[in-house]
């Protein structure tokens, strides 16, 4: 297991951040090319049951999480099957200045055949780090949109 955190800022105030990225069911209009769709398939008062259907290192994937969201600036997310079965994302949104910071915790875990490629977790880490840049640039462009078809 590798533990490691990644830190990123965004323009947008943290209560908007954090309902974006905590808006499981329309996600994947955030970033379609890694997630292509993202289905509840059990909620309750602890979290959500989801089956995402993502691209994992240009492979296309259908896996397993639990997201819990702690309100108002906790996510995490919890992968139960696929190639990272057991890694957990733990997600921290702090209001800073003109804008969030976004803190992720990963602890990843490489599961089956892939633990055998230890030279895949420094892959991940910045592959990981790569799509949070990419996630912060969308998100943001996502919110213009959603501001500009409300007015």
């Amino acid at each position: 297991m590798s533990t490691f955190t990644m830190e990123r800022c965004s323009s947008l105030p943290q209560n908007k951040l954090f309902e974006l990225s905590t808006d499981v069911e329309n996600f994947h209009n955030i970033m379609p090319e890694n997630f292509k769709s993202l289905e509840v398939i059990k909620e309750n008062e602890y979290g959500k049951l989801v089956i995402e259907k993502i691209n994992f290192l240009g492979i296309p994937l259908k896996i397993k999480t639990k997201h819990i969201i702690v309100n108002p600036n906790v996510h995490e997310i919890h992968i139960l099957s696929g190639p990272t079965k057991g890694t957990v994302f733990t997600e921290t949104y702090v209001q800073s200045g003109n804008g969030t910071i976004v803190s992720i915790e990963v602890k990843l875990i490489l599961s089956g055949f892939y633990r055998l490629f230890g030279f895949l977790e420094g892959f991940l880490k910045n592959k990981m780090s790569a799509t949070m840049d990419k996630f912060i640039v969308a998100v943001e462009k996502y919110d213009s949109s959603l501001t500009a078809y409300q007015n």
